[in-house]
């Protein structure tokens, strides 16, 4: 349980100056950015060598598979492409909570540390990844829904300590009766990232469409992961917040 709360600049605020219980999200976008300027020093290295992991994961599925069969090698391609960067957001998700809860945790225990937490992080990739990709193939709407009530399992398992499956039900409940707040914070921050997928995407034009769609995803993955971590911690910060001045647990 994380009751404490202080203000976004790292002053302290008592909990009657924390977001409201019907509104917590208000304004997290615009808050978001201020963190991810804040700390993109630290997140932005991270990002770039999980990326580049993810790409040469990807491309030696790709080699492997495709000696068999083209067609298993792109359905395999797609899923370990997006598995890698799930382990990468996930990683920076907890770098992002350390980083921020250190300011903003008056009191409570001290966020764990990245190789404090790591078992506790993987399995919970290993499990909601999964259930996601199965979701998304049962036509896409059960994997987002997934997606957004899992959003604070890795600031669950940071600030609160939690196991893989204990993280997963706390981010249940403390999504619950926001999810559609939550999702429509995800797609506000998508839409900065379309838009310069397709600003990349112009200035590379003359590329070859390989090296065109490679450069321009690794650039976009690399600036906009960070930033879906921030607004994952900032997301269970203010809902705990929320819950604690509504005097729930």
């Amino acid at each position: 349980m994380n009751p404490e709360w202080t203000a976004p600049d790292g002053t302290a605020a008592s909990l009657a100056d924390a977001p409201p219980f019907d509104n917590p999200l208000a304004g997290v976008i615009g808050e978001t950015w201020q963190e991810y300027r804040r700390h993109a020093a630290r997140l932005l290295p991270v990002a770039a060598a999980g990326i580049a992991v993810a790409g040469l994961a990807t491309e030696l599925v790709r080699l492997v598979a495709g000696r068999f069969n083209p067609l298993v090698a792109l359905l395999l391609e797609l899923p370990a492409a997006w598995l890698v960067a799930e382990l990468v957001e996930f990683l920076l998700g907890a770098m992002a909570v350390s980083i921020i809860g250190d300011r903003r945790s008056l009191g409570g225990p001290r966020p764990a540390r990245l190789r404090e937490c790591l078992g506790e992080i993987s399995g919970a990739w290993l499990v909601s990844s999964f259930a996601v990709l199965g979701g998304f193939a049962l036509f896409i709407i059960p994997g987002v829904y997934l997606m957004v009530i899992w959003v604070a399992c890795v600031p669950v398992i940071v600030v609160e300590r939690a196991g893989p499956l204990d993280a997963l039900g706390r981010s249940w409940d403390l999504v619950r009766g926001h999810g559609w707040t939550v999702f429509g914070c995800f797609l506000l921050l998508s839409v900065p990232q379309t838009v310069a997928s397709w600003v990349l995407r112009a200035a590379f034009f003359w590329l070859p469409p390989a090296w065109e769609h490679l450069l321009a995803t690794g650039v976009i993955s690399i600036t906009f992961l960070p930033a879906y971590a921030v607004l994952s911690a900032l997301i269970y910060y203010r809902l705990t917040a929320a819950r604690a001045a509504a005097g729930l647990s």
